[in-house]
Formats: C-alpha cells, structure tokens, sequence
C-alpha cells in the first residue's frame, strides 16, 4: 500500500488558501456527481487505490500548521472522520471540509453535522417537494410558503448555529459545480428572458457557508449568468459566495461536456471546443459585489495550541497577497514577504514592535509600508 503524505500547494486565495492535501482520497460516492478540486482547479476524479488508514490521517493532520483540505467523503467512512475531527481539535490546524450540493436548498445545512453523521453529500429535498425555488413573493420566501421553516420545507434538516458541531479552525465550502450542471437547461433558458424571480435556487438561507462557484471558460463566467444568479444568490441568504477558476485537462473537459450534454445539447462545442483560456474573475466579482455578497474568503487560521505568533503571520501573509494580486504594479514585492512569513521564519511581531523591519533583506517596498500600516491598525484596535 502507498504511504498516504500531505501534498504541498502554494496557499492562496485562488485555491481557498489549501496548504495540504492528501495524496489520496476515497471517492464520495458512485452516483456520477461531479465535484471541482479545490486545491488544483480540475475535476476530483476516483481514486482506485485503497482510502488511506484513519491513523495515517491523524498522524498528517497533526503534523500540519496550515490549511488542510478535507474532500468528500464517502458514508462509511466514519474512522476517518472522527480521525480528522480528533487531530483537527488537538493539534488547531485550520480546515477546508469540501462538500457537493445536491441542490441550494442543501447548503444552509453544510456543517460539520454532514461529516458527523456520515452523509456522503447534504440531503437533497424531502419527498414531494419541488427541488427548484418556484416564484414567490417575499413573505412566501421567508417562511416557505406553507408555515414551515424554510430548512424544514427543504431539507428536513436543521440549520446549525454558527459554530454548531463545527470547529473553530474550521471552514465549510459547498461546492456548485454538480448542482449548476444538473440545471444547465433551465438556467440557461432563464437566462435569456433575463433576471427572473423564480431562477431554480431554493428559498432557503445559506449564510452558514461558503459557496464555492467554479468558473468554466465560456460558461459559468458568463456576464449573463452571473449577472442573473448573483441577486438570487443573495436573496436566498448567502452570504458568501466566491469564484474557483476550473483549469481543465482534456479528458476533464470532455467529461465536463457529456454531463452538460444531456440537459444542454450545444454545451458539447461550446465547453469542449470552447476557449481555453483561463475564465475571468472580473465579471463574476463584479456580480457578486453588485448584488452585495462577499466574494473573497478569509484565510482560515490555525487555533490553540499552535502559537498566536503563527495565527498573525498567517494572518499577515493572507493580507499581503491579497494587495499583490489587486496590486496594478509592485505584486512580487508583496508575494515574497507571505512566503517568508508563511515559512515562520522570523517573529514579525517582535521586529515591528522594535522597529527593525527595515533590516529584513525580504520585506521590500511596498510590502514593508503595509506591514507597518497593518500593525498600526492592530495596535489602535
């Protein structure tokens, strides 16, 4: 059997900030649902090999100080929750946990309760309920339009409290890639008579997770998508909900293409034979702040026992690459210094404090000013 190890990723938010993960995982499920890689951009294709040994993953987790991603996991595969639960909480290392929405309708209950109880993927609409929002007024979207709590119409779930069953070094990422596949017709006919109360995203709110939206060329990143599944998005509850740019292999993109097929018979050409260039952000976060959702996830922070020292690093470095990826000119300056602090190489707390930042050969200009300027903040908070 090959030993299981953490592979390394540069950590960042184009990737939701995955540090480490696993050289190999269990599939989720045999059902045919599609799912984004989060650490790679690509598709999470089954692994043949045999699902690694709960004891090598508690082993690994508490070996990590930075983001581990948790993919999918199948139902029984309860050693190895309990396993990553265990060493998550012992050790603080920060996790992404992947989860694939059957429906939207599911994602308010993406929580670690799905991991708990041994749910491949969240509960898709209880029997004999239409699984596609229908066209509503507000109050009938508040309530269900029927008397009941929305997560009861939906999901027969309980909507956990913010934290609820859920570690504090941890974040939750709903993936959309096999719900937006499954409604690929009918948003795309949605989308031609323009924004439209009733677009198939269930009333229910989401603002306990993050919603993962992956960005196909020539699809997904299309104004007229965005443009008409941002509101609703919002209307509905989320919170959050941020781009994953999909960087498709061949075999992915065919792959990609039949699923689409089959509820949009030009989706062949148009994802296959499509433009392979990488999809643009611009449209979709431009969307998304329109419709007043955040777009942009935080960087996930290591919690007790690891020190508070590496919890500002961390925190620091997520702060300087976000300046060099919206930086016009002088980005490399800000990448260099999250390198170096993310190698916890030196007590960048202390050298600010002492005034000694100058003396660091990495931390150049413009970098240095916003390290300054940050613990300037810190210090009037």
């Amino acid at each position: 059997m090959t030993s299981l190890t953490l592979r390394e990723h540069v950590a960042e938010p184009a990737n939701l900030w995955i540090r480490h993960g696993f050289s190999r995982w269990p599939p989720a499920s045999e059902d045919g649902r599609l799912c984004c890689d989060f650490a790679t951009g690509g598709l999470r294709i089954a692994d043949a090999r045999p699902a690694p040994a709960a004891s090598d993953v508690w082993r690994l987790v508490r070996g990590a100080v930075d983001v581990v991603y948790v993919p999918p996991l199948p139902a029984d595969s309860e050693p190895l929750r309990a396993a990553i639960v265990e060493a998550a909480g012992a050790a603080g290392a920060p996790l992404l946990l992947h989860v694939v929405a059957a429906s939207l309708a599911s994602a308010p209950a993406a929580g670690w309760p799905w991991l708990r109880l041994g749910a491949a993927h969240p509960p898709g609409p209880a029997v004999g309920d239409p699984p596609l929002g229908s066209a509503s007024t507000a109050g009938d979207e508040a309530s269900g339009g029927d008397g009941l709590e929305p997560t009861d119409r939906f999901t027969r779930f309980p909507v956990p409290d913010a934290g609820d069953e859920l570690p504090r070094n941890a974040t939750i990422a709903v993936d959309l890639l096999d719900y937006l596949v499954a409604e690929a017709a009918l948003l795309r006919e949605k989308f031609r008579e323009g924004p439209q109360p009733d677009l198939p995203f269930a009333p229910v709110p989401a603002r306990h997770a993050t919603l993962v939206w992956p960005l196909v060329t020539g699809w997904t990143d299309q104004l007229a998508m965005v443009d008409a599944a941002m509101p609703r998005l919002a209307a509905v509850g989320a919170r959050r909900v941020v781009p994953r740019a999909m960087t498709l292999d061949a075999r992915e993109r065919h792959l990609l293409a039949e699923r689409l097929e089959r509820a949009w018979p030009d989706a062949f050409d148009a994802v296959f034979h499509g433009d392979e260039s990488p999809p643009d952000e611009a449209a979709f976060r431009g969307a998304a702040e329109a419709a007043g959702l955040e777009h942009r996830l935080p960087r996930p922070l290591p919690a007790p026992p690891l020190r508070p020292r590496l919890r500002l690093a961390r925190e620091l470095a997520g702060h300087l690459i976000e300046l060099g990826d919206a930086a016009a000119t002088g980005g490399d300056a800000y990448y260099r210094a999250a390198r170096f602090l993310d190698r916890d190489e030196v007590d960048i707390e202390a050298a600010a404090r002492e005034g000694n930042l100058g003396v660091l050969p990495w931390l150049e200009e413009p970098a240095r000013q916003a390290v300054e300027e940050w613990f300037g903040r810190l210090a009037e908070a």
